[in-house]
C-alpha cells in the first residue's frame, strides 16, 4: 500500500508573498516543514504540488535540490493538482498537507494514517471539528475517495480547498481524531507576517532542535501564553 504525503505550496499569496521560502534560523519554512514531514514511518513519499506560474521557480528549485519531487498543477484548481499528483505517484493513500504549517507533527500524520487504515474510512482528518492548534492540520484520503471528489466536485470552494467537498458528502465514510483537550483556539499557522514572527519565536525557542513535538509546543505557550 503506497502512501504518499503531496504538500501544497506556492510562492504567490495576498497577504503574505514568497512565504513558503521565508527563513527561520536560516532555513526556509519549506524545508522545516518536509524535514519534518520526513520523520513518518508511514509515507513513501513526499510530493510539492505547486502552480504554473514563474513565481514558484525558487520554490520548486530549492525542493528538488533537497531531493523531493515535485508536481506543477492548476492555480486554482487544488484538487485536480492532489488528484494528479497523486496518480502520477501511484497513491492509495494520500495525505494532505499545506505549506503554511511548517510545525506539522509527524506523530499526528501518522495517527491520522492509522486511523483510517484501521477504521476503513474514506477520510480521516483532525479537523471535523479541529481540537489541535490551527497549524497542525492533517489530512488523509484513500485515492478513490479523492477521484470521486474529483470528478463530482464542482463548486469552485471545493475545487480550492481539496477535502471540502469530502467533509460535507455523507457518501464517504469519514473519522476525526481528537486531542484530550481543545486547543483551537491557538494560531500556528503562517497565514501573514505576524504569524510568522510567532512561528520564528517558537523555532528560535527550540533551535538546533526542529524535531520537537506539538506537545513540546503546548508546553512551550502554557509556560509563555505571549
Amino acid at each position: 500500500m503506497k502512501i504518499i504525503a503531496v504538500v501544497q505550496a506556492r510562492m504567490k499569496s495576498t497577504r503574505f508573498p514568497n512565504k513558503a521560502m521565508k527563513k527561520i534560523n536560516d532555513t526556509p519554512l519549506i524545508q522545516i516543514l518536509l524535514s519534518r514531514l520526513s520523520k513518518s514511518i508511514y509515507i513513501d513519499d513526499i510530493i510539492l504540488a505547486t502552480s504554473k506560474d514563474n513565481s514558484n521557480l525558487p520554490l520548486i528549485s530549492h525542493v528538488s535540490k533537497l531531493g523531493y519531487p515535485y508536481e506543477i498543477g492548476s492555480e486554482e484548481d487544488v484538487l485536480d493538482r492532489y488528484l494528479q499528483a497523486s496518480k502520477k505517484h501511484r497513491a492509495e493513500i494520500v495525505v494532505r498537507i499545506t505549506g503554511d504549517c511548517p510545525l506539522v507533527d509527524p506523530l499526528i500524520v501518522d495517527h491520522c494514517i492509522k486511523e483510517l487504515i484501521n477504521s476503513n474510512v474514506d477520510y480521516c482528518t483532525n479537523t471535523y471539528p479541529p481540537t489541535f492548534p490551527d497549524g497542525f492540520d492533517v489530512s488523509v484520503m484513500s485515492i478513490n475517495a479523492l477521484k470521486k471528489a474529483a470528478k463530482d466536485a464542482t463548486d469552485k470552494f471545493d475545487r480550492e480547498h481539496v477535502t471540502s467537498y469530502i467533509k460535507k458528502n455523507n457518501y464517504f465514510s469519514k473519522k476525526n481524531i481528537e486531542s484530550n483537550h481543545d486547543w483551537s483556539m491557538l494560531r500556528l499557522t503562517i497565514d501573514n507576517p505576524e504569524d510568522y514572527e510567532v512561528i520564528s519565536q517558537v523555532f528560535k525557542h527550540f533551535s538546533p532542535n526542529i524535531y520537537f513535538s506539538w506537545h513540546d509546543v503546548i508546553k512551550l505557550y502554557k509556560k509563555n501564553p505571549s
